[in-house]
């Protein structure tokens, strides 16, 4: 075979070549970018996650107050059962 023919079917080859490595690497990167933008995103994401745990935390606040405010319900309950003794039954 003549070496000019055969350097060109090489130059042939690694271009082939390149074009599949930049193909696969620009589907590794489109693959990667839709990943990261689920990750900020999405229905999954870290501001989803922010968003949950201040809720939880604003949720057991409101929790803790319900709680006191119960307990001085049933002391109030308990002095007025206590003032009347005929409500024992």
């Amino acid at each position: 075979m003549n070496p000019i023919l055969a350097e060109l079917e090489s130059k042939k080859s690694s271009s082939i070549r390149k074009i599949i490595a930049y193909s696969l690497l620009i589907f590794v990167t489109i693959l990667f970018a839709v990943y990261v933008g689920n990750v900020f995103f999405g229905s999954r994401s870290a501001s989803v996650l922010y968003d949950l745990k201040e809720q939880k935390s604003a949720l057991s606040n409101e929790v803790k107050k319900y709680q006191e405010l119960n307990s001085a319900l049933q002391k109030e309950y308990f002095e007025l059962i206590g003032l009347d003794p005929d409500s024992y039954k």
